[in-house]
């Protein structure tokens, strides 16, 4: 409880030991306990916690674990839905699972709304809208969203943010931070996914949707890139009268892209649907650089079936033109069952461990793609495709960037999506075209100077840098200060280990001391006795029993003798 006081504040451990007891009743009493947690947790507690965990025992791991973080709250919803996006870390059936985490909790008073907007605002309600609906049309964990009507008459949605949602996650984000180092302490195996870094990762994509400036601003750049576009509606801000935790936009009217018998009673031809839906999507990949990174049905949607709208750009992926270059090749060297090409591809990338056994990888990459493009196209689905291939990765330990997961994850929603509202899509066909011109644009001779122009660039900025920088070194070098630096790794848990057992060592010396020291108080016959003893040497053995009752427990707990 010790390290516990030091890493976290007194309300971070009222909570922890609330996650804690919610992770045993789920079934998770085994990783508890190798966290060495379960102390946390009263005996009763652990008692009715494993009775709970047992009545759960036929769900499967996957679908208590999904019960589990709905149970925990909004940041473990969201941290939920982030790994969803993994499947180079997580089996099929968690991802599956968590792809079904449902972000709708009821909504908050709608007092507590208008302080939020009042506040952000700074201004009276009334000053700057004439009327808005109290209930709301969606509510999250992180906000929720009215209708209104500005002074000025125009129809907009107000998202507005839950009141303490922002202090409830750094709590929760700070309790992971700690659990995930407790991960690499006690389950070794965990090093490999690098439980630290995604904690901080997660909290960096969570605390970016807090702030709905930066969600205004991805709005208004999508917006300028879809202008000439009359196949795209992007809502307009109102930057008048949004801020960091209110976002007013224009109200898109339009149907959901999923409700396919909506779609039919309009007359809207579905299969048009899909094929706009992707082309607007690989336009943004491939032409723009930066593209909306959840695709999910109720951000899409139809106002015909030439015209779509897209809303929530809270996550947005970027691919720069070294990385769409990539793309292309990896599209189209995957159609063409180009293994070899394809290794080549991620080595230029720097995605590929040095110690990768290249022709295991492109056999067992041939035999992947082979499942697939050995059958009619109908029949072939790019989003399994993709997650074979995340899967591969993972076995060779091979890193993918966090906007190729994204993209990959929207290439999956897309085909999804694509199924519902036309079965025969083929998503690897839609993509063919940008793959293709960005291809051919590739060797465009304005392509090849302007690469070219790059090049000479740095090359001219590192010949201009390089003497200063020799110099530096050289007189670094003359004046002493050049150092080196050794890195130790895979030591860390060796030096735990370590300092462990020569506490235990210490302690047991004292033990011992109070042994000794009370029998020799005891032969001395030292006055005042107790039981007919000298009191002193009776306290020492008390005491000493007690610690070395302690000393036992710790180490049988620990497993190792």
């Amino acid at each position: 409880m010790k390290s516990l006081k030091i890493h976290l504040a007194y309300k971070n451990i009222k909570r922890l030991r609330h996650i804690v007891a919610v992770l045993v009743r789920h079934g998770f009493h085994p990783l508890m306990e190798r966290l060495h947690l379960t102390k946390l947790i009263s005996l009763p507690g652990r008692i009715t916690g494993k009775k709970i965990a047992r009545e759960k025992e036929a769900l499967t791991p996957a679908v208590r674990l999904r019960l589990a973080l709905e149970d925990l709250g909004p940041t473990f919803i969201k941290v939920g839905q982030i790994l969803s996006t993994r499947p180079d870390i997580l089996p099929d059936e968690y991802i599956i699972e968590l792809l079904k985490l449902q972000d709708e909790v009821p909504p908050f008073p709608f007092k507590k709304a208008v302080k939020v907007i009042e506040s952000e605002l700074k201004r009276p309600l009334a000053e700057t809208f004439s009327s808005v609906d109290e209930k709301p049309i969606a509510a999250a964990s992180i906000a929720q969203v009215h209708k209104a009507v500005t002074a000025a008459g125009e129809v907009v949605v107000i998202k507005v943010q839950r009141p303490g949602i922002e202090a409830g996650i750094d709590t929760d984000m700070s309790i992971l931070h700690y659990l995930a180092k407790r991960m690499v302490r006690h389950v070794p195996e965990s090093k490999r996914y690098d439980p630290v870094g995604m904690v901080e990762e997660m909290s960096n994509i969570i605390k970016r949707e807090l702030d709905f400036t930066l969600e205004a601003s991805y709005t208004g750049r999508f917006k300028q890139n879809f202008k000439d576009d009359p196949r795209v509606l992007i809502p307009t801000v109102y930057w008048n009268l949004s801020a960091k935790r209110v976002l007013t936009m224009e109200r898109v009217r339009g149907i959901k892209a999923d409700r396919v018998k909506t779609l039919h009673k309009q007359s809207i031809d579905t299969e048009k649907v899909t094929h706009l839906i992707a082309d607007v999507f690989f336009k943004q990949v491939f032409d723009h650089g930066l593209f909306h990174g959840d695709l999910h049905p109720g951000n899409i949607f139809v106002i015909n079936e030439n015209k779509i709208a897209l809303v929530d750009f809270g996550i947005v992926g970027r691919i720069d033109h070294a990385m769409q270059h990539n793309l292309a090749d990896i599209l189209i060297n995957m159609a063409g069952e180009d293994c070899a090409a394809l290794t080549k591809i991620y080595m230029r990338m720097g995605i590929l461990p040095e110690d990768i056994d290249k022709a295991a990888f492109e056999r067992e990459y041939h035999d992947t793609l082979l499942c697939y493009f050995g059958r009619p196209i109908q029949y072939v689905s790019f989003g399994e495709l993709l997650m074979d291939y995340i899967k591969l990765a993972s076995r060779h330990n091979i890193m993918l960037p966090r906007e190729l997961l994204l993209f990959d994850k929207c290439l999956i929603e897309l085909e999804g999506l694509a199924r519902i509202l036309f079965p025969e899509a083929s998503i690897l066909k839609e993509c063919e075209p940008y793959a293709k011109k960005l291809f051919t644009r590739r060797f465009s001779p304005s392509t090849v100077i302007e690469e070219t122009g790059e090049l000479v660039n740095d090359y001219k900025d590192f010949f201009k840098e390089f003497p200063a920088r020799a110099n530096r070194i050289m007189k670094d070098a003359v004046e002493g200060k050049v150092r080196i630096e050794f890195l130790h790794k895979g030591l860390e848990e060796f030096m735990g280990e370590m300092d462990r057992s020569s506490n235990r060592l210490t302690f047991g010396l004292i033990v011992a001391a109070l042994v000794i020291a009370s029998s020799l108080v005891i032969t001395s016959g030292a006055e005042p006795r107790l039981f007919g003893y000298p009191a002193l040497g009776v306290i020492g053995f008390v005491i000493a029993s007690c610690l070395g009752l302690w000393l036992v427990i710790q180490i049988l707990r620990s497993g190792k003798f």
